[in-house]
């Protein structure tokens, strides 16, 4: 009997589908699509378990779903980690297929997921395509052969694309997909003069939630898509932006497209049709937009998700459309310079915004290198909304609170700012270069530094020194050492004081001295000039928070787990620790590994300890998610299932909205954690969030743990009073 593979109809389909179906193919297997996409398939993706996912995504399950309804052997899902080996891959397409396999709970046998990863697996892709003709009884001569159908299907495709095809017209005409062809607007007036850019992910543009811009717009005048555009053509394009070819791979084509249309005037107009909430696409918009208004070539951006009406859309089009100034193509401009740091001013005045403490070890770095500091201003709603004023829609709130602290740093007299870097799978990376894109375009004068860890040392090693030699105004590397390991044991004590204080919190006899403590501990750490006084003021500490007496009490453990910044930042998160640590006649026990050293510990010490803990924690996350998504994704996962092993009672997890890694890890652990009968509260936070709602659904899930320990077997008895009571 045949076997029956299933290739869901949206996502990694719409770039791969060629080499997917002659692969199989060749290899004997029937190849089965899930249905195209219609009302039916738009209101089944309530399958998916959240609905923080782009539509893209929460299609994806539904493709999937109506694949297994169809009842498919298997369903071949490729994990694209990364094509180039400069970059990765959007989170979602790296994660997509552990996904649907948690969320629709499907056998992991039935689900084939080669993996592409050229950036630190090369030649993992074609060693898991063997693993796929192994599992489907074929050897490895069978499946040479069928790699290279694929490869051979896939470069015809390409050819088709650039020749002018749209991606479901080259299908067609390789693989016979049907076209639909029908008319939308009889009374369009066609003028051949006009060009149309049309940019987008194609599974938005070709999808039915993109309500058929393409072939509206075709009723107008020629229109060029992204894929008409030579990878080529594109990649160099992308390449006069700063670190450009280390953006998501996809992305990177999508945008060299459209600054290529853009600055050769290929185009008259452009439509720029995204997803809501698509992380990447948050920041190439704001690069398209730059672009357009610099050749003075209309553009414009439209939003889509399951819930778009046509009838806004289109109208929105047409007027687009009809009052849009035409403009002249073939005039050709010079691309912008690549960004890269300029001159250091005559006296640079250095400003950085915060991430937990991370602001406090540069600043005493700094100032032990006799450079001037604006003092990083703390994060407030003030702050959010000079952030969000600049940002663009669907930027995470991370980028959103450090834009406003950077944009008060230069007012308040920053003529320099310090950012980190370190391109890969999050938009942290992108947060510097976008950043100052928008402030510059508002017309402030300042000089972005961007600092990126210097491992691997042979690659980045004399990046860092240069930029560390720069920041510190050419200081000796013995006083750059020294100062270093200062600012680092300032916040080594402040972040491990921050853990001893949350402990103490949940069984002191007499709440409040252990805050008391720590607000005496931070005022001198950040106030000594040595470490002999940091270590000094330390040891006070020690000894203050180890004589509060306490009670012999049984406390809620809850474990918080989640995106970096989100987790440290109290004004982000709403001050969640301190909620939760001062309920009125409740003893709960806060407990999280997220610091700022503690990262530092891993990514740049390679400390051994934080190296097996992390080890420890990717082990646990790996039956579920066995991929890297990027920022804390998946020791997100690995956290909660260690969590649940340790007694605690509950995990608590935040995410910024649109946040890519956290909304996979979020997609996993809801199924799972339920499956696992494990209290669990996914929290999403934005500048819009408001407290009393957020406090009313950690006060229910308080509640929920409440009630399932007093009826845990053992240690069990009323939470928060003595035993017998």
């Amino acid at each position: 009997m045949t076997v029956k593979i299933g290739i869901p109809r949206s996502l990694a389909f719409y770039y791969l589908y060629p080499f997917m179906e002659g692969f199989l193919r060749e290899l004997g297997a029937e190849v089965v699509l899930s249905s195209a996409t219609d009302a039916r398939i738009l209101e089944s993706i309530t399958c998916c378990p959240t609905d923080e996912p782009c539509v893209s995504t929460k299609l994806f399950y539904a493709h999937t779903k109506n694949l297994l309804d169809k009842q498919v052997d298997f369903i071949f899902i490729p994990v694209l980690s990364s094509i180039q080996q400069e970059s990765y891959c959007c989170p979602k397409l790296i994660g997509a297929a552990y996904m649907v396999q948690n969320g629709l709970e499907i056998p992991p046998e039935k689900i084939l997921a080669p993996e592409i990863n050229e950036k630190e697996k090369p030649g993992c892709w074609e060693k898991d395509l063997y693993g796929v003709g192994e599992q489907l009884g074929k050897g490895k001569q069978a499946v040479r052969r069928a790699m290279r159908a694929g490869e051979a299907r896939q470069e015809a495709f390409h050819q088709l694309t650039v020749s002018g095809l749209t991606i479901p017209e080259a299908f067609s005409k390789l693989t016979g997909l049907p076209v639909k062809n029908r008319v939308f607007d009889p009374s369009a007036d066609f003028d051949p003069g006009q060009v149309i850019g049309v940019m987008g992910h194609p599974y938005i543009l070709y999808d039915y939630v993109g309500h058929n811009v393409v072939p509206r717009l075709k009723e107008y005048g020629r229109v060029i898509t992204p894929e008409m555009v030579s990878e080529k053509d594109a990649l160099k394009e992308v390449g006069t932006i700063y670190e450009g070819e280390k953006m998501w791979t996809y992305e990177s084509l999508l945008l060299g497209s459209a600054l290529y249309l853009l600055r050769r005037r290929l185009v008259g107009k452009m439509v720029f049709l995204e997803a809501f909430s698509c992380g990447p696409a948050s920041i190439i918009e704001s690069y398209i937009e730059e672009e357009a208004q610099r050749q003075e070539i209309p553009f414009l951006l439209l939003t889509v998700d399951e819930h778009t009406g046509e009838a806004g859309l289109i109208t929105r089009l047409e007027a687009f459309v009809d009052t849009a100034r035409e403009n002249k193509q073939g005039c050709k401009t010079q691309p912008p310079p690549s960004f890269v740091p300029g001159e250091r001013p005559c006296r640079a005045k250095i400003g950085t915004p915060s991430v937990g403490w991370a602001d406090k070890a540069l600043t005493t770095i700094l100032q032990e290198c006799s450079m001037e500091i604006v003092p990083t201003p703390l994060v407030t709603r003030k702050i959010v909304d000079l952030g969000k004023e600049l940002a663009p829609e669907f930027i995470c709130y991370p980028m959103i609170a450090t834009l406003g602290q950077i944009r008060e740093l230069i007012e308040k007299g920053a003529n320099e700012v310090v950012m980190v870097g370190g391109k890969g799978r999050c938009r942290l990376g992108w947060y510097a270069q976008l950043q100052e894109l928008l402030l510059k375009r508002k017309k402030y004068d300042f000089q972005m530094t961007i600092i990126d860890s210097p491992l691997p040392f042979q690659k980045n090693w004399n990046r860092f020194r240069e930029t560390v030699k720069k920041l510190t105004g050419n200081s000796s590397w013995f006083k750059i050492a020294r100062a270093m390991n200062f600012g680092y044991q300032k916040i080594l004590v402040l972040d491990e004081a921050e853990k001893l204080v949350r402990r103490k919190q949940a069984y002191e006899s007499s709440p409040g001295l252990a805050l008391k403590a720590q607000k005496k501990l931070i005022d001198r750490v950040l106030a000594a000039d040595s470490i002999k006084e940091v270590k000094r003021a330390e040891q006070d500490f020690s000894e203050e928070i180890n004589a509060i007496p306490e009670e012999m009490v049984r406390a809620l453990k809850v474990k918080i787990v989640g995106e970096f910044y989100t987790v440290i930042q109290n004004y982000v998160n709403q001050n969640v620790e301190d909620f939760l640590s001062t309920r009125p006649g409740l003893r709960v026990y806060v407990d999280r590994e997220m610091t700022a050293s503690r990262w530092f510990d891993l990514h740049v010490l390679r400390k051994k300890k934080a190296l097996l803990q992390h080890r420890k924690v990717v082990a646990a996350a790996s039956p579920y998610l066995p991929v890297s998504v990027g920022g804390h994704g998946q020791e997100s996962i690995g956290e909660v299932i260690l969590a649940r092993e340790e007694g605690a009672d509950g995990v608590l997890h935040l995410l910024p909205f649109t946040c890519m890694p956290e909304i996979v890890s979020q997609s996993i652990l809801i199924p799972l954690c339920e499956k696992m009968d494990f209290p669990f509260l996914s929290l999403v936070v934005s500048e819009q969030t408001g407290t009393a709602g957020l406090e009313t659904r950690l006060e229910a899930f308080l509640e929920v743990m409440l009630e399932r320990s007093e009826k845990k077997p053992n240690g069990g008895g009323r939470v928060g009073l003595f035993p017998g009571n």
